[in-house]
């Protein structure tokens, strides 16, 4: 009997132990349903929000408008002197700043909704077009639509002159807000570990803290991408990626939302400055290193700032292991999982970019 006891006994310490490790562990992720919320919420976007019914049409005729009225642009110099394209956006009555830190084959123009919203809120807004993309120089050795970098700290290094010489000798003596997306969004986390002291606050959209390798496991890819660079072939697209095509498939595409998607596709297509394709493997495996670093513990959790994750529950792109782990290390993070998005949050449809929009705004504005 004694022994039935201690064994029931044991068996009950274990179950405790796995329920307070499964506590812990989910205690940081709230769910965010957007069939549910996007009805019964109210925005701050409500009196101005971009349905995507007629969406190009209201874009062009309204949010464009609006927007480059209060647009100054320019270039710095970047690292090995690239010209690096920015925008600077300047809010009427402004209450604080909002940093743009694009993804991985994007330019500016992606942001012109997100950036009216920001506007019409009181945001001062600033934007960097990262080395590579954009109006920021073709780095392609392939091509030039292909992505490139030598090492993904260029990207860092970039962004501090940005900051240095636009953001804040134009602050108006306000706080300055983070706002980035996938790639952006390790570059950002990158920044933030660096630099602790430059923001007040930061939203990571599906951030790139891991690279999805798809159907090949991490270990194996990272052999591969390791031996293409060791043999020569750095500058060579990384398997399955290829130079920019106007083509695309619906299905894998990084939003639901076809309205919002082809705004910008239809940009990027009469604009040849703008089109960028896939990655080489000198890209691919800076990103392979650089996620790795920077969820590491003893650095993520040199960001003591609050930070807002959201992370998409339909991401083909990046992995959310690396977002956990980036959360679990840094001082004052949560993350919010958008069940029903693809990658591209912010660019989503109406139902889920709506509660999307109200989690922001809450967030930013009691910051």
């Amino acid at each position: 009997m004694n022994y039935d006891i201690k064994k029931l006994k044991f068996r009950l310490k274990v179950l405790l132990i796995f329920i307070m490790l499964f506590v812990e562990f989910f205690a940081n992720i709230n769910v965010l349903n957007p069939v549910v919320n996007a009805s019964t919420t109210n925005n701050n976007t409500d009196n101005f929000y971009i349905s995507e019914n007629n969406y190009e049409s209201d874009m062009k005729s309204v949010v464009e408008p609006y927007i480059n009225e209060r647009m100054v642009s320019g270039y710095i110099d970047g690292d090995e002197g690239v010209k690096l394209y920015y925008e600077k956006y300047k809010a009427e009555n402004a209450k604080a700043n909002i940093v743009i830190s694009h993804g991985y084959t994007e330019s500016l123009e992606k942001y012109n909704e997100i950036i009216y919203y920001f506007l019409k809120n009181g945001y001062n807004v600033f934007g960097i077009e990262h080395r590579g993309h954009g109006r920021s120089g073709t780095l392609g050795i392939a091509d030039k639509t292909q992505i490139d970098v030598k090492n993904f700290d260029q990207y860092v290094t970039d962004f501090k002159s940005f900051m240095d010489e636009i953001v804040i000798p134009n602050k108006d003596n306000k706080k300055i807000f983070l706002f980035a997306h996938s790639m952006g969004g390790a570059i950002g986390t990158k920044f933030l570990e660096d630099y602790p002291n430059y923001f007040d606050a930061a939203i990571l959209n599906a951030p790139m803290l891991e690279v999805n390798t798809g159907n090949i496991p991490k270990f194996l890819a990272e052999i591969i991408v390791d031996f293409e660079v060791a043999i020569g072939n750095g500058g060579a697209y990384v398997l399955g990626k290829k130079p920019y095509t106007p083509v695309y498939n619906k299905d894998e595409i990084g939003t639901t939302s076809l309205n919002r998607y082809e705004y910008f596709h239809n940009i990027v297509v009469d604009n040849e400055k703008l089109q960028r394709g896939g990655a080489s493997y000198n890209w691919t495996k800076q990103a392979f290193i650089t996620t790795e670093e920077i969820v590491k513990e003893k650095n993520a959790s040199k960001v003591e700032i609050p930070v807002l994750l959201f992370q998409a529950g339909h991401d083909t792109y990046v992995k959310p292991e690396g977002q956990n782990k980036f959360a679990k290390a840094a001082k004052d993070c949560k993350i919010i999982k958008v069940d029903n998005s693809r990658h591209e949050i912010y660019f989503e449809k109406d139902e889920i970019q709506r509660p999307y929009l109200k989690e922001v705004f809450e967030f930013y504005d009691k910051n």
